[in-house]
């Protein structure tokens, strides 16, 4: 995670925990600070953005595919759970399984919830200290970020997600 979590997000964590295409959070451990470690599952190939970047994977469309559908199911899951991603980009999809060419060999899951929250459409509460510009669907910024992610902005995300990957790894803009 890019900030160190907090309770509430720790529970989010444990909300959506039951999810093949979720990261597995086994626990946290909270210091003498107040700071909280999580522990969850390692993913043997790492980041898909990495990957592609490295050119370490150069998955074929119909393997592209498979990994956007396996991304997809984790977010309906999430929404179904009144969940919002709300970061969603190739850096926060783990690698488990890899085949360029096999698509039946693939697997990942989607983690990094430091943005999630619950999806009810309000104005932005005090918890949102970063937006995700690159991936950010238009009303969001023409909001100046007032406006809270919706299921809506994140089908724009995971466009963008799509984008990136296809791109083998660029980020948006950039």
């Amino acid at each position: 995670m890019s900030e160190a979590p907090t309770k509430y997000k720790v529970l989010f964590y444990n909300k959506l925990n039951n999810h093949q295409h979720i990261i597995n959070t086994f626990g946290f451990v909270e210091n003498n600070f107040g700071t909280i470690t999580l522990l969850q599952e390692r993913a043997s190939h790492g980041h898909f953005q990495e990957l592609l970047k490295k050119k370490l994977f150069e998955p074929s469309s119909m393997v592209l595919i498979v990994i956007f559908l396996q991304i997809i199911d984790a977010m309906v899951y999430n929404v179904g759970k009144g969940m919002i991603h709300d970061d969603l980009r190739c850096s926060n999809v783990l690698v488990f399984q890899m085949d360029s060419s096999k698509p039946e060999e693939n697997f990942v899951k989607l983690t990094n919830f430091a943005l999630a929250r619950p999806n009810k459409p309000s104005l932005l509460d005090d918890r949102r200290s970063t937006i995700p510009v690159e991936y950010c669907a238009p009303e969001i910024l023409r909001s100046a970020g007032r406006l809270n992610y919706s299921e809506l902005s994140e089908i724009y995300s995971m466009g963008v997600l799509m984008w990136e990957a296809c791109s083998q790894g660029h980020t948006p803009y950039g």
